[in-house]
């Protein structure tokens, strides 16, 4: 039987949605049962006709800090899919997803590439990227007398070529891509996106209505919607008039990628596409490190190399080689200076001894996944911590301006004399989480650190120590907290 026939009978396997699959934030299509979802994603001849509805993009802005050099505001833009579309990328995803995982074993590299896949751990579960630094750490030590580069690829999803990802897709189904599949390449490579301010704007969510009952007065429409358990966010009208619609003011909303690279990150699909394009760069650095007596390892964009010093010629062989060999995998693939750190770790009678090589990161401990190790001891990235305690005092004053505008009748002696703070402190710091890019999960705060504290048994963790002022100070910040909202909202 040739490749394609076989491909393309593996390949319409019955998809169940998920839970996650089932999409319940406002968008352009209406709500639609699981069943019906299913009955689309699953019909090849349905996904070859589907017409697919523009993203809604935002933008998720943090500011990353770093030791002695302050702080900078970091965007990264993100667009989700409505309800249909979302489904029919994660059907296609998981379609995809075996194959690409049977390559990887094919290939020998079910290690190298770790970002967004199910790599199970000793004792159970999978790993997160707590393990997946330890695995790191411990390559470190074993080797001994090593250098370990770090890089980040530059604008990695908006850079990826569309001729390269069609070649890895049809690589992987073992033929040309069958129309369901020509589809949803196109819906993500030639995507078009309609920006969540300016559409909401457009469509007036956020005014009151003048007329109707007094509570229908005081909600916004987008409240309204909500209320009402409404998903579609206009009517098909309201879309082709005001979404689409030439003819308005400020012209249409729609932003099409006419570009020859580039998909947009936050789809079901778009971490799996990230995954497979390198797949042939994975396996030319794996087998390059590993005839040095090393190992590569690419979570997404961040990639790390380990290998003995020794086997260097200097110490930015590894660095020049990234640099050379990632533009051939496209175009528009980078690797700057300043994307990369370069330390070395040497073994002593008395431990391990670290240095700083090059690079503005890594100054005092190699920094990777959350966490800096400086071959004594394991710490969590300062920065890390930073998000996480910027996240405590915003969640502690939402909670005060909540509290006070809600009992501001009673006046300030009853609310500070009733305001919860010790059942606040408890819940911040069961709640709070850290904000990694490291796959799936969130972590809360306590959780985060408990699972660490365990995973790097033997590395003379200093997490306890990092996090006991977060602990002490969150009291008073919950206090500071109450007096500011006091101060706004009882003038």
């Amino acid at each position: 039987m040739p490749d394609g026939v076989a491909a393309s009978t593996q390949l319409s396997d019955e998809w169940v949605p998920r839970e996650k699959d089932l999409k319940t934030y406002l968008h352009f299509d209406r709500n639609i049962s699981a069943r019906r979802i299913a009955e689309i994603a699953n019909d090849p001849d349905s996904v070859a006709k589907h017409a697919f509805f523009p993203l809604i993009r935002f933008f998720e802005t943090w500011t990353k800090f770093r030791n002695g050099q302050g702080r900078k505001k970091k965007v990264r833009p993100l667009r989700y899919a409505a309800r249909v579309d979302a489904a029919i990328y994660a059907r296609y995803r998981a379609l995809l997803s075996r194959r690409y995982e049977d390559e990887l074993v094919r290939r020998d590299l079910i290690e190298v590439p770790v970002a967004y896949r199910k790599l199970p751990k000793a004792g159970g579960g999978n790993k997160s990227n707590i393990e997946i630094a330890r695995d790191v750490f411990d390559e470190i030590r074993n080797i001994g007398n090593c250098t370990v580069t770090v890089v980040d690829i530059k604008s990695y999803f908006e850079s990826l070529d569309h001729d390269r990802i069609r070649q890895m897709w049809e690589m992987l189904l073992g033929e040309v891509l069958p129309p369901d599949h020509e589809s949803v390449f196109d819906a993500i490579t030639r995507y078009t996106v309609v920006d969540y301010d300016r559409l909401f704007d457009r469509l007036k969510m956020w005014d009151k209505p003048a007329t109707g009952t007094r509570r229908l007065r005081r909600q916004r429409r987008v409240d309204a919607l909500r209320s009402a358990g409404l998903k579609q966010i206009c009517s098909p009208k309201e879309f082709r008039d005001l979404v689409a619609g030439v003819g308005q003011r400020g012209g249409s909303l729609l932003q099409k990628n006419n570009f020859s690279f580039g998909i947009p990150q936050g789809t079901p699909i778009s971490d799996l596409i990230a995954n497979f394009y390198l797949i042939d760069f994975d396996d030319e650095l794996h087998r390059w490190a590993s005839q040095r007596g090393g190992i590569y390892r690419r979570y997404s964009d961040d990639i790390v190399v380990v290998v003995p010093t020794p086997s260097l010629a200097s110490n930015l062989e590894v660095k020049d080689y990234l640099q050379a060999r990632i533009s051939v995998y496209g175009s528009r693939l980078r690797i700057q200076d300043q994307k990369v750190s370069i330390v070395q770790f040497s073994s002593t009678s008395g431990g391990t001894n670290f240095s700083h090589v090059f690079g503005k990161a890594s100054r005092n401990g190699l920094e990777y996944l959350g966490f800096e190790f400086n071959g004594d001891s394991v710490k969590i990235k300062h920065s890390t911590l930073s998000n996480a305690w910027r996240k405590m005092k915003r969640q502690a004053y939402g909670h005060a301006s909540s509290y006070v505008k809600r009992y501001r009748e009673k006046k300030m002696p009853w609310i500070l004399a009733n305001y919860p703070a010790s059942a606040l402190e408890t819940q911040i710091l069961r709640d709070v989480t850290f904000t990694q890019d490291t796959g799936y999960e969130t972590w809360t705060f306590v959780k985060y650190v408990r699972r660490a504290s365990s995973a790097f048994v033997g590395y003379n963790p200093r997490f306890s120590r990092q996090t006991r002022r977060y602990r002490r100070y969150t009291k008073a910040i919950i206090n500071r907290s109450l007096i500011k909202a006091l101060e706004v909202h009882l003038k």
